[in-house]
């Protein structure tokens, strides 16, 4: 009634066992999810020494461009020295985890050189911000990391 243990019963359940294995792991590379960083990688990596150039008259500046989070808020100040400038910047908040949560932002600075960013678009976790802005005719980005509670 009852077979009893030996080679063959041993290298078979080892093959099953190894079968079994590839097929759940070739399902659970079907059912992850892959996102690119961007649609247009192409177009934007031929655009990147721009955005190297402008990176480099940002840290040309006297001081540079902060921000503070509190809530759903974040707050930028830009340097001192564009104080009295037209400042204008947009911002793509990039949630690396889930690119449905990512949006655009263009902001205005005050004449103290502040912009209060207020959004109910915020979810809570780590948002990497990058912002592309502009002095008058001069051009600049930043970017960096904040985490919204």
């Amino acid at each position: 009634m009852f077979k009893k243990f030996n080679w063959g019963w041993g290298i078979a359940l080892f093959y099953g066992s190894f079968v079994l294995f590839m097929l759940f792991m070739v399902w659970c590379s079907t059912v992850m999810k892959t996102e690119l960083v961007t649609a247009d990688y192409y177009g934007k990596e031929l655009k990147f020494q721009d955005q190297l150039d402008k990176m480099k008259r940002a840290n040309g500046l006297s001081d540079s461009l902060s921000w503070t989070v509190s809530d759903k808020k974040v707050r930028l100040n830009f340097p001192a020295e564009l104080k009295g400038k037209n400042v204008k910047a947009e911002i793509l908040f990039y949630r690396p985890d889930n690119s449905l949560r990512d949006f655009n932002v263009t902001c205005s600075a005050d004449t103290a050189g502040i912009c209060v960013i207020n959004s109910d678009k915020f979810k809570h976790g780590a948002y990497k911000m990058k912002v592309d802005w502009s002095a008058g005719k001069e051009t600049y980005f930043t970017e960096g990391v904040i985490n919204i509670n």
